[in-house]
């Protein structure tokens, strides 16, 4: 199914689906997807960006995709990737 999304998460979900089963640090995707100087947005604005993508995935019954490695990063489930 197709669901709409916005850049940021369009680029946070491709990261983490290229690296799929590996932890991705809350840094590297701020550095990936909004600036790649070291000049990041709010970091707040990463856990907007991934609560709105899980919502927007879970609509179309992937629930947990994203899976939230605490104080470190983010990763895709690697057993829901088909």
């Amino acid at each position: 199914k197709e669901i709409a999304v916005s850049q940021p998460e369009y680029r946070i979900l491709l990261i983490l689906m290229e690296n799929k089963g590996k932890t991705i640090t809350r840094n590297q995707l701020l550095e990936q997807v909004w600036d790649r100087s070291g000049n990041y947005v709010n970091d707040n604005t990463l856990t907007v960006n991934v609560t709105r993508l899980r919502k927007k995935l879970e609509e179309i019954g992937l629930c947990e995709f994203i899976k939230t490695r605490k104080g470190i990063g983010y990763q895709i489930r690697e057993e829901q990737v088909r």
